[in-house]
């Protein structure tokens, strides 16, 4: 019986992998993350706070709230905080008392430089450039049958 059993789950895993078309799962990878480059108006602002703290973590609530099924649970918060600097833009003003408030807007001048497919871990990496100047390398992995950004790190 066990013997069964093992032989249902090695073809289960080796007919998952052999129908995997890295070219299809590209598009669906890169659907997804374009989803989240574009998933607010370019400008919109999404947080206000005293600090530049206070407006990030409002703004990350709304970027997870808004594109949950494309963000891993496994993301680190170095990883959330990278992924939110490569989203927003901070304009802060100055306050009638002196001080300044933090104002972050989603900024649409994000762009998709590369995308790289690590065939051993079945991952897209992507390398995402802010301005022309500034660069994160995104990676999806499938996760529950969707694609999903699981790391966020700078280039090499």
């Amino acid at each position: 019986m066990s013997i069964v059993v093992l032989g249902m789950i090695m073809v289960a895993c080796s007919s998952s992998s052999a129908n995997f078309d890295p070219e299809e799962e590209k598009k669906k990878a890169t659907e997804v993350m374009e989803g989240v480059l574009t998933s607010f108006e370019d400008q919109e602002k999404l947080a206000e706070g005293a600090t530049r703290d206070e407006s990030n973590q409002i703004a990350w609530d709304k970027i997870k709230e808004k594109n949950s099924d494309a963000l891993s649970d496994d993301l680190s918060n170095e990883e959330e905080k990278r992924l939110l600097y490569i989203l927003t833009v901070n304009k802060a003003e100055d306050t009638a008392n002196g001080g300044t408030k933090s104002n972050l807007h989603f900024n649409q001048n994000t762009k998709i430089k590369d995308t790289i497919f690590n065939e051993e871990d079945k991952t897209f990496n992507f390398d995402i450039e802010m301005f022309g100047v500034d660069n994160e390398i995104i990676t999806l992995k499938k996760q529950e049958d969707a694609w999903k950004i699981t790391k966020v790190t700078e280039p090499e």
